[in-house]
């Protein structure tokens, strides 16, 4: 499996996670079907292990596998799951909000993208249309 970037790169700026290199890797690995996902149909150039060779497109996938590990720290949800429920608790802290099909929350999958990530992935001309827009 592909990673777009290193925990050096997450850790380091803009990002500062400050989380622990075998985190930052775990958190990028988990970035990289989805980042996949969002640009299966973008069309450029790869090297043989499947990488972009374009420097601007190579540096677009480095800064969406931060943005998307970052998004998963700040809302503490790595597999997508809080999405599938009414309610989310994490400590103390409690929220509520609709589940999957519900006026709320029309499709808990679209709450697993990062919006920096997704926006980042537009910019660079790799999607065309954010999903759910």
């Amino acid at each position: 499996m592909r990673a777009y970037a290193t925990a050096n790169d997450l850790n380091g700026p803009p990002w500062n996670a400050g989380v622990t290199d075998g985190e930052a890797a775990m958190l990028i690995m988990r970035a990289t079907p989805l980042l996949e996902d969002l640009t299966k149909t973008a069309c450029y150039a790869t090297d043989s292990d499947g990488y972009p060779t374009d420097p601007f497109i190579k540096a677009a996938f480095n800064d969406a596998a931060c943005a998307q590990a970052a998004w998963f720290l700040d809302t503490g949800d790595v597999s997508g799951a809080s999405g599938r429920f009414n309610s989310l608790g994490l400590g103390s802290f409690r929220a509520s909000g609709g589940g999957v099909g519900s006026a709320n929350n029309q499709s808990a999958e679209l709450d697993r993208y990062a919006p920096e990530a997704v926006l980042i992935l537009f910019n660079a001309g790799l999607i065309g249309k954010a999903p759910g827009s």
